[in-house]
């Protein structure tokens, strides 16, 4: 009975001190004979949260973090009318061949629905999806805008700009909202009720007045919530054209990346797979706003020309300091 209590306070002294040794390399980065360094608390989380192994946690926490790295280089596209969705779907399906075979000598199906599981999407198959709706993108843009004679003849007939209402400058009056930023840093801005009519009053967000082609790429459009007051201040520089159609777009496509950053760059207090859930969409959101800024630049001309207002600097619609200086390249949101 005594030999039968030593042994089993010398095993259980053996197991302690194991424990203690296998939790002290953890500490110090070394897991599964390969040293994470930093890394070693996101892979004891996602160990804690899929209640698996260490060295299974090591297997989807390198999934992840490689197949960020590939799908993001598949995913360095040109969105404009030469778009092929099979050459895009065939870079998403080498860079899942190539991830694949990081993990042939595990089992990749388990790795992948455990990765699915933190993440809530597919590499591939989130890949494969932005490859479609730059397709269909690519579609529209290629259904030439016409240019026949009853086009330039619709165009020609167009109310000059210069022969629409010019109010003084005086009486247009737009207000800031508030002195905090309404979202994602953007102020919220409003004409006045006794104002004249001023630009502000005509933009529409993130939807063409005029452009039936565009209108159908907005409607399929993920980030469009998101891209409103880069279309808003798009829409103040061409309708007042504050710089040239192409210099507008340029300040468009730009715009709508920065909100990219603002809403999907990981914070440091985010965990492991908060942050990598970010980055992902961080660039599939980068990709739609290629897609989204080359069909306006493609197609919006007409959108340029057939201004509602008078753009003169002289005239309350576009002479008013604000739109002047400021909200024709800076986001921001509008209250009506």
């Amino acid at each position: 009975m005594v030999l039968l209590k030593n042994i089993n306070i010398k095993s259980a002294l053996f197991f302690m001190a194991l424990s203690h040794d296998v939790f002290s390399k953890a500490l110090n980065g070394d897991i599964c004979g390969k040293n994470y360094g930093d890394a070693t608390e996101d892979i004891e989380s996602i160990s804690k949260q899929l209640d698996i192994k260490l060295c299974d946690a090591v297997n989807v926490y390198d999934y992840i973090v490689k197949g960020e790295k590939y799908f993001e280089k598949a995913l360095q596209i040109k969105m404009d009318k030469t778009f092929s969705e099979e050459k895009c779907k065939n870079k998403c399906n080498k860079a899942n061949e190539k991830l694949n075979n990081e993990f042939k000598k595990s089992d990749l199906n388990l790795i992948k629905v455990r990765s699915k599981q933190l993440l809530n999407f597919d590499f591939n198959t989130n890949c494969l999806s932005i490859c479609h709706y730059g397709a269909l993108d690519a579609e529209i843009l290629n259904e030439e805008v016409s240019t026949d004679d009853e086009t330039k003849e619709e165009l020609g007939n167009l109310e000059k700009r210069e022969d629409k209402p010019c109010d003084p400058v005086s009486e247009g009056k737009i207000s800031m909202t508030s002195s905090k930023p309404y979202n994602l840093g953007f102020y919220r801005y409003t004409q006045d009720s006794d104002s004249v009519k001023t630009a502000i009053s005509v933009i529409n967000g993130c939807g063409p007045k005029n452009n039936e082609k565009i209108s159908k790429i907005i409607g399929k459009l993920e980030y469009s919530d998101e891209f409103e007051p880069a279309c808003n201040s798009h829409d103040i520089c061409v309708t007042c054209h504050q710089l040239e159609r192409s210099g507008c777009d340029s300040i468009f496509k730009t715009n709508m990346k920065t909100i990219c950053s603002l809403v999907y760059e990981p914070k440091p207090e985010d965990n492991f797979i908060t942050k990598a859930a970010k980055r992902v969409k961080k660039f599939d959101c980068n990709s739609f706003a290629e897609l989204f800024g080359s069909a306006v630049s493609l197609l919006g001309e007409n959108s340029y020309q057939d201004t509602p207002v008078n753009t003169s600097p002289d005239c309350a619609a576009c002479g008013v300091d604000i739109i002047q200086n400021t909200l024709y390249h800076t986001p921001f949101y509008v209250l009506k």
